[in-house]
């Protein structure tokens, strides 16, 4: 009885607790409740709304700055390049609206695009590191007059490869597509690591490198990284010069431009540019390029940027500090 007894004065509590708190939630809680959602609703409409006003405004405001940008264009860079036959490489994930505008900027500074490349996720990832090794090796023998150390690395070779086959550094207004130029970009293709976007009409004296944000692990991108850099390196070398400009991002850590200009070695020969994604940031390229034609690198942008904003520039404590 004392058993049945307990089970059953147990059964009514637990009744007697949801009835509590059905009335509770019903009466005098309810307004409460409900109020503070209502209130909590009402704040984050706000919230949102005046977050949709500054983008708006942060919109508007580029909007200004990128026409302002274009107008002034051709007087500030009109000529800076003139003569001078330039080659775009597009890297992995760089926005082909970037690379044609590019494109289009080289020709308000009076230069002259060769042609396009499109550098192959293949070509930077590190588990193909025996198949660049194969392929560079065997592509010299079919090149003749290009110059490598013997100690040279895979990457440094296919680096020397590919600024004989898109490049040059004896003329300013490029050189002439020749047999040697495409026996080295139809090896490339065919192997997947390396195609031209449409034709290459003519090596240029100067190299344009396109990036993007990159994507993958840290160790991935770090990899990526790496072999970027030590092609680019290579083909600034063989070339009047590289530039490498990408977005804010790729100049943080785990990205190229970051890769770049914490290599002693890069950081001395190849100039970079990181807020691509801006009109201003592509007159800043070009800027750039004519420095390298005139023998002079710099580090330009606002993420970690030695050199200022543009070539120039002399604020050097405006630059955004790394992983702000």
């Amino acid at each position: 009885m004392i058993s049945f007894r307990y089970h059953i004065v147990s059964i009514v509590s637990v009744f007697l607790a949801l009835a509590v708190g059905v009335a509770l939630g019903g009466g005098p809680l309810k307004g409460e409740v409900d109020n503070t959602l209502v209130d909590q609703v009402k704040a984050d409409r706000a919230v949102k709304a005046d977050l949709q006003v500054e983008i708006a405004a942060l919109k508007a405001t580029n909007g200004f700055s990128d026409d302002f940008a274009e107008t002034i264009a051709p007087g500030l860079v009109g000529g800076v390049l003139k003569g001078r036959v330039v080659t775009l490489a597009a890297l992995p994930t760089s926005a082909q609206s970037e690379v044609v505008a590019l494109a289009d900027m080289v020709a308000t500074a009076g230069g002259s695009v060769g042609g396009t490349v499109q550098i192959g996720d293949g070509m930077l990832d590190v588990d193909n590191k025996q198949l660049v090794d194969e392929l560079a090796s065997q592509l010299l023998d079919g090149a003749p007059g290009i110059s490598v150390p013997a100690d040279a690395s895979g990457y440094e070779r296919m680096g020397a490869l590919i600024a004989r086959a898109i490049g040059t550094d004896e003329l300013p207004g490029g050189a002439t597509v020749d047999g040697a130029s495409n026996s080295i970009l139809a090896g490339l293709s065919t192997a997947g690591l390396m195609s031209v976007d449409g034709e290459l009409n003519r090596r240029g004296s100067l190299v344009l490198f396109v990036g993007g944000p990159g994507s993958g692990s840290t160790e991935q991108r770090q990899g990526v990284n790496t072999i970027a850099t030590a092609l680019i390196t290579a083909v600034d070398a063989d070339t009047d010069g590289s530039v490498v400009a990408g977005p804010i991002a790729s100049a943080r850590e785990g990205g190229l431009i970051a890769a770049i200009r914490q290599d002693v070695t890069a950081a001395q020969e190849v100039s970079t540019v990181d807020v691509l994604g801006q009109t201003a940031a592509r007159i800043v390229t070009v800027m750039a390029l004519a420095g390298q034609g005139s023998g002079q690198t710099g580090q330009f942008g606002v993420v970690d940027a030695a050199d200022g904003a543009m070539p120039g520039a002399t604020d050097s404590g405006s630059g955004e500090a790394a992983g702000e």
